[in-house]
C-alpha cells in the first residue's frame, strides 16, 4: 500500500488509548507512514461575534489552541514511543468536516482515520453527519472505526459492483480491492470479495400495468454474466471459491449478514457518484449498509474526484507548528 502520510481525526483531546488511534498507529507501523493528530475547534463565545477586540480574541484563540495542542502532544508521544512517527495539528476552523478535508489538503494525506461514535441507547456505533460529509467530501479514503478488534488475521471484504450499476467507475472496484488485499497481506489476514445484485423478475409491466412475461431464462442469462464479470473482476487474486460471494437481494441486508457470518474485521467499498466527480453522494441504501456494519468501514472515492472544500475557510485559520 502506497499510504505515506494519515491523518486522524480527534474529537477529544482527552481521550486515551481510542480504538482509532490505535489502528492508525498499527496501519503506520506496517508502511512506514506519518501520522498526523488533528484537532478542530471553533467556540463562538469566545470568537465573540465582534464583541472582543483583536487583541483579547487573539490571546483567546491562541490560548485555547495551545490547550488542544498539548493533550494531542502526550497522545503523540506515546506513538513515538512505539516507533510511529506522529505529528499534531490544532486548527482554528469551522464546520469540522471542511477543516479536515482542508488539513488533508494541506497534508496531501493518503488516508483519514475517523473517530467512531457509539449510540449509548441502542449500543452501537452511528455515523454523525461530520462523517457523512466526509465519506461526500474528502478526497482521500476515509477509515472509519468501529470496534477495537485488531486487523491482525482479520477477514477483510471488499465490496465490488463489477455491473456498474450505481453509475460508479469502473475502476474504482479495482482501487478497491488493491487497497482490500494491501491491507490483508500487510495483516496477515484474508480477501474476501463481495457482489450483491438483484435479479431481474420473470415479469414486466405493459402499458396498462399488467404482467408481461420475459423471457424465461433471462435471469439465468443475467446471473451468468454477472458471474463472468465478477470473476473476471477478481480472478488475479486467485481467491478460492470459498472466498467469492455472489449473493442476490438487498445489499442493506445481505452484504451485513455476509460481515457478520464472516465476523469480518473490516468492509471496503466505495462512494456513489451520480452527478459526476465533483459532487458525490451516498445513496439511501449505502447509507443504510454503513451504518449498518458491525465492523470498521474503509471508503474509497473514484480517481479523479476532486472536493468542492475549498482550501481556505471562512474564518481566520490559527494552526502551532507539528512537534
Amino acid at each position: 500500500m502506497e499510504l505515506k502520510r494519515i491523518l486522524v481525526a480527534i474529537a477529544d483531546c482527552e481521550a486515551r488509548n481510542t480504538a482509532s488511534l490505535a489502528k492508525a498507529a498499527a496501519i503506520a507501523q506496517k508502511t512506514g507512514a506519518t501520522v498526523t493528530l488533528f484537532h478542530s475547534l471553533y467556540n463562538p463565545e469566545i470568537a465573540g461575534e465582534g464583541l472582543l477586540g483583536p487583541d483579547t480574541l487573539e490571546r483567546d484563540i491562541e490560548t485555547a489552541v495551545c490547550g488542544r495542542k498539548e493533550l494531542l502532544g502526550r497522545l503523540a508521544a506515546s506513538l513515538a514511543r512505539d516507533g510511529v512517527r506522529a505529528r499534531v495539528r490544532v486548527r482554528w476552523d469551522y464546520p469540522v468536516h471542511e477543516s479536515i478535508v482542508r488539513e488533508v489538503l494541506r497534508e496531501k494525506s493518503d488516508l483519514v482515520v475517523a473517530e467512531s461514535h457509539r449510540h449509548t441507547r441502542l449500543a452501537r456505533v452511528v455515523l454523525s453527519n461530520t462523517d457523512w460529509q466526509l465519506i461526500r467530501l474528502c478526497p482521500c479514503p476515509v477509515l472509519f472505526v468501529k470496534t477495537a478488534r485488531p486487523y491482525d488475521r482479520a477477514r477483510i471484504v471488499a465490496a465490488v459492483d463489477p455491473m456498474h450499476a450505481h453509475a460508479k467507475p469502473a475502476a474504482l472496484d479495482a482501487d478497491i480491492l488493491a487497497m482490500a488485499d494491501g491491507l490483508a497481506q500487510s495483516f496477515n489476514g484474508r480477501l474476501h470479495a463481495a457482489h450483491i445484485y438483484q435479479l431481474v423478475t420473470p415479469f414486466t409491466s405493459g402499458v396498462l400495468m399488467e404482467p408481461v412475461p420475459l423471457p424465461v431464462n433471462v435471469s439465468a442469462r443475467q446471473l451468468e454474466r454477472i458471474r463472468h464479470e465478477f470473476d473476471g473482476l477478481v480472478g488475479k487474486y486467485g481467491l478460492p471459491a470459498a472466498r467469492r460471494h455472489l449473493r442476490a437481494g438487498s445489499a442493506a441486508l445481505e452484504l451485513v449478514a455476509l460481515a457478520e457470518r464472516l465476523q469480518a474485521g473490516l468492509v471496503v467499498m466505495g462512494a456513489i457518484s451520480r452527478s459526476g466527480l465533483k459532487r458525490l453522494f451516498v445513496g439511501h441504501t449505502a447509507e443504510r449498509v454503513i451504518d449498518r456494519l458491525g465492523c470498521d468501514v474503509l471508503v474509497l472515492k473514484p480517481a479523479g474526484f476532486r472536493t468542492p472544500v475549498p482550501r481556505r475557510g471562512s474564518l481566520r485559520p490559527v494552526v502551532l507548528p507539528p512537534i
